[in-house]
This record gives structure tokens, sequence and C-alpha cells, in this order.
């Protein structure tokens, strides 16, 4: 499976964007993706575009796995910028559930969705609240697609 990653940099000299990119080697690879959510949101954030054309740009049949984290923000290099880092210490925030469900209203094959936790972990019933929010995110998702179809 190839993984979208999480970069605190904008790789400098690059000619193609991270959805052109992850999608051409998704192409020559002829393999799955595995889609980390936060890793998106955070790239997204950080370097100001838009992760829902991101999703689109992506060959939908390939997205296989999605993961969900959440992350933090730290100080950048220039005093008045930050990142927000994917860590794995902190709780989904509610953007990543919105991607989740775009990718629900656009993937119609089966999805393993996995809960990514390094650490910092809180009570039981609350990492189960999460799973059961993304259980629910994809559900509603494809009601949409039902809705739109009717």
């Amino acid at each position: 499976m190839v993984e979208n990653i999480a970069t605190l940099i904008d790789p400098p000299g690059s000619i193609m964007s991270e959805a052109d990119w992850t999608a051409q080697i998704l192409s020559e690879a002829k393999g799955a993706l595995l889609l980390d959510l936060h890793n998106l949101y955070a790239n997204a954030v950080n370097f100001a575009f838009d992760p829902y054309a991101y999703i689109d740009r992506l060959p939908q049949e390939q997205i296989r796995v999605i993961h969900l984290a959440g992350g933090r923000w730290i100080d950048a290099k220039n005093a008045n910028e930050r990142r927000l880092l994917d860590d794995h210490l902190h709780d989904v925030p509610d953007e990543v559930y919105d991607l989740l469900r775009h990718v629900g209203r656009r993937v119609s094959h089966d999805l393993t969705v996995i809960l990514e936790r390094d650490g910092r972990y809180p009570p039981m019933q609350i990492l189960l609240a999460q799973l059961e929010r993304a259980r629910r995110t994809l559900h509603l998702a494809r009601g949409d697609n039902a809705t739109e179809a009717a």
C-alpha cells in the first residue's frame, strides 16, 4: 500500500502538486492507497490547498484503508507561522471526520478505518466513541449517495 505522508515542509523544486504526485504513484504502482486523512488535513492547512480537491484527484477505486488521527500546533521557523503536526497523541478533529464523509460519498466499496493513537491515551470509552463516530460518518455518507441517486 501507498500512504500519503504528513510533512512540515513544502518540498522545494517540485513540479507536481502532492495530489498529482500521489495519483501518479498509484497509477504506476497499481496498488492500494492507505489514505491518512489527518496527514492530508495537516498538509492542506500547512500549505494552503483544498483537501477535498486532493481526494477527488485520487483514483477512488484504489482507496482501501483510512487512517484517522489528531495532532497539535507547533511554531515554525518564522515567528509568525505555525504548523499542524500529525502526532497521533490527540483526538481526531471535526475536519478529519468531514474529510471521511467526503471519502464515503466518493468511494462505494468497503473501507478499513483505523484510529491511530500512539500515546496519551484517553479512556477506552472515548476511543470507542471516536470509532463509532467514524462508523456513523461513513453510514451517513453512504446514505447521502442513496438520497442523491433517488
